[in-house]
């Protein structure tokens, strides 16, 4: 009997101890491929049995909140709202400290408000008072006040009146915090139905909600009985949205006469600029005329900054004059003295343009235009024979601004290099993650380790971490503009060999570029530019004028070129990244070649068109190939030949042999 009994004991013992192996003990490795496994699952929406594969990571892994988190998303895409609660409530109850865990009680919380809108409130409240983002703090308040309001209606408490204002100020709070957010609709809609006398101001915070979510109607409709003083900057808005543009002429034209200084600032420059879309390009300067004669109060250097902007070349000089003298420490004064800056240049005034550079810079010192300022101090120093001002000024473009085109400009000036391009290699270099890995056990390392891409970004705040993400998606475009974002917001650029600066500049199909480059003797660096500018690495690209792909080809000049080089295709064949870049070396090159190899004339031709390039280099009077630049007429193919070669420069000093 004893000796039965010990057997039952050590058979129930192992069982245990087999069970606490299985589903709480996990060998890492092992973790990390189930893990992935279920991730594959989730990835092809195979959600049952991603379920399970994500159930069975154990209960000790620093991956379970994470695959917990997992099983609950599963559990939402096959429509299994109970499930899903119940694995968002193990998650904040086992691993309380997860960053998961206050997420898990939001999403918790909106599945019980209409079931069990009591706990749902607790769950809110602790959302609420947590440190988790300040967007699920506000959402939180808002869906705590909305259960409130629903119990309120038929409350006879005496403090009631208290009770409705706190409620009333989580709408507030909300609309106010995030007018476009994903619940402002909702809340505007809740916020009237429980206070269908909102004072003016609280219907404009509705209103605004309406208009953003495209619902012009009804912003128009909640904004009929709101002052004129107070809306007509949203009214003027919704009646341009709804195609009254005469209405929209009033509503502009008497606010900004009368009542400039009772909107917000964002709203009035809404409202100007949908005014003026209005009307043809030829007529903008007469109307943005008009605006500043009516124009008395806030804003007024606004209206007449866009009124320079518009002005005659003849009339603008005075015109910036004007609003920088009227005006000197206000929004536009930068750009008023910049303008002058400029014309002063072209007017080739030398004197007058190094005191306007001496003070822009004393100013503006870290404004975007800041390097082109002070290459043109440079410049006109080198006019005056001051040889070692101008090669300080070129010395701290590069020191200070110096991923910028004009960085490249003064290094070309500094070096004495003739040719706009050098003949370098470029060395590859993979895009990889942008930092030092995270130490062993971080949450982040943790998501690292299992390439839970989506997770990653959905808990990252840094830019250059969603950036690779998106590249480690595929998502190459993407990924390419969300870090030239991130390193625009960079006060201090970081060394050439950072590793965020593959992000901003990747070399997505260097293997084809390089390739087809040497073939037809081009610069593999300026076609990988021309590449990046033109599309952002998005092969799938199609403008509006019908370029398509990488290289942005028109179809009539690709199948001409490819008639010309016996390459027969159709014409969605030009979103082949391959062909592409084939048949776009094959004309850049025929470009350089009719601009006697000139390669800064064949990218404004690229952009301008060769008729245009050839007809600029003989009625311009320039004496090296800045002044050439500086003189392009098109605003577009200017700043697209400086875009390119900025590109160009960046990837010499990132990717080049040593």
């Amino acid at each position: 009997m004893y000796k039965n009994t010990l057997k039952i004991s050590i058979l129930v013992i192992v069982l245990c101890l087999g069970f606490f192996f299985a589903k709480v003990y996990q060998p890492a490795g092992k973790t990390v491929r189930v893990y992935k496994n279920a991730l594959k699952d989730f990835d092809n929406e195979n959600y049952s049995n991603s379920y399970y594969l994500f159930s069975r990571v154990g209960y000790l892994s620093a991956l379970k909140p994470m695959a917990l988190y997992r099983q609950a998303l599963c559990a939402k895409a096959l429509g299994d709202k109970k499930t899903e609660l119940k694995v968002y409530q193990k998650l904040f109850k086992y691993y309380p400290s997860s960053k998961l865990s206050m997420e898990a009680r939001y999403q918790a919380g909106q599945l019980l408000i209409d079931e069990n809108p009591a706990r749902a409130q607790k769950y809110f409240n602790k959302v609420s008072k947590s440190d988790i983002d300040e967007d699920y703090k506000i959402a939180s308040k808002y869906y705590n006040a909305r259960i409130e309001s629903a119990r309120l209606k038929y409350s006879k408490s005496p403090f009631k009146g208290k009770k409705s204002a706190k409620i009333e100020q989580a709408f507030r709070d909300y609309l106010e915090h995030a007018p476009d957010g994903r619940l402002a609709v909702n809340v505007a809609n809740t916020w009237k139905k429980f206070n269908p006398d909102l004072a003016a101001s609280d219907v404009m915070l509705v209103s605004k909600a309406y208009y953003l979510a495209s619902m012009y109607k009804e912003s128009s409709e909640s904004l009929k009985d709101v002052s004129l003083k107070e809306s007509w900057a949203l009214k003027a808005s919704n009646a341009y949205a709804q195609k009254n543009f005469e209405q929209t002429k009033t509503y502009v034209e008497d606010g900004i006469l009368k009542y400039a200084d009772s909107v917000s600032d964002e709203d009035y420059k809404r409202a100007v600029g949908d005014y003026l879309k209005i009307f043809k390009d030829d007529d903008k300067y007469t109307y943005t005329s008009k605006l500043f004669l009516l124009a008395k109060g806030k804003n007024k250097d606004y209206i007449w900054n866009l009124k320079c902007e518009a002005s005659p070349k003849t009339e603008k000089a005075a015109c910036f004059n004007s609003l920088y003298a009227n005006y000197p420490n206000g929004n536009y004064a930068q750009n008023a003295m910049y303008q002058i800056f400029k014309l002063e240049l072209a007017n080739k005034n030398y004197s007058e343009v190094k005191r306007l550079a001496h003070d822009y810079l004393n100013r503006f010192s870290n404004n975007d235009n800041a390097a082109e300022v002070m290459f043109w101090l440079g410049k006109t120093e080198l006019k005056y024979s001051r040889r070692t001002d101008a090669m300080n000024c070129f010395q701290e473009i590069i020191k200070k601004y110096p991923d910028s085109y004009y960085a490249y400009r003064a290094f070309w000036i500094l070096n004495n290099i003739g040719p706009a391009v050098i003949k370098a290699s470029l060395e590859y270099k993979p895009v990889v993650y942008p930092y030092k890995m995270p130490s062993k056990g971080d949450f982040l390392y943790n998501l690292l380790s299992v390439d839970d891409y989506d997770l990653i970004a959905k808990f990252s705040k840094d830019e250059f971490i969603k950036s690779w993400v998106e590249y480690k998606k595929g998502n190459y475009s993407k990924s390419a503009l969300v870090a030239r974002d991130a390193m625009a917001n960079l006060e201090v650029k970081p060394v050439k060999n950072d590793l965020r600066w593959r992000l901003v500049y990747p070399q997505n199909y260097y293997i084809q570029v390089h390739g087809y480059a040497r073939q037809y003797k081009n610069n593999d660096a300026l076609i990988m530019s021309i590449i990046r500018e033109e599309s952002y690495f998005n092969s799938e690209a199609q403008s509006g004028v019908g370029a398509m792909g990488l290289m942005q080809l028109m179809p009539s000049t690709a199948h001409e070129i490819g008639q010309k080089n016996g390459i027969e295709f159709n014409t969605q064949y030009l979103l082949n990244p391959e062909l592409n870049i084939k048949l776009g070396n094959i004309y850049f090159s025929i470009l350089r070649g009719m601009l006697s190899d000139k390669d800064v004339h064949a990218v404004a031709a690229y952009n301008g068109g060769i008729g245009s390039v050839s007809k600029w280099k003989s009625d311009f009077k320039y004496s090296d190939v800045d002044e050439f630049v500086e003189q392009i007429p098109y605003d577009e193919t200017q700043n697209y030949v400086k875009k390119v070669f900025r590109s160009y420069w960046n990837y010499t000093r990132i990717y080049q042999e040593q």
